[in-house]
C-alpha cells in the first residue's frame, strides 16, 4: 500500500477530486483535521536550522557497505 499527501489550493477542485477518488473501490480516503502545512518542519525541526559538520563527505552506496 502506498500513501500520498496532496495539497490543493482550490477548494472547488479539491471537492471534485475527492468525489472522484471516493468512487474508486481501491482508494481509501483518510481525512485528518489536524493537518498543518508545516508538519514536516514540526517533526524534523533540524531541517529548518541545519548545523555545520566538519569533514562532511557524501558516500556512495558501495563506499558505505565497504566500511
Amino acid at each position: 500500500m502506498k500513501q500520498y499527501v496532496i495539497s490543493i489550493d482550490d477548494d472547488k477542485k479539491a471537492i471534485q477530486l475527492m468525489d472522484f477518488l471516493s468512487d474508486l473501490s481501491y482508494v481509501k480516503i483518510i481525512e485528518s483535521l489536524n493537518r498543518n502545512e508545516n508538519e514536516a518542519s514540526k517533526r524534523f525541526p533540524l531541517m529548518n536550522n541545519p548545523f555545520p559538520v566538519d569533514d562532511f563527505k557524501k558516500l556512495s552506496r558501495e563506499e558505505l557497505y565497504e566500511r
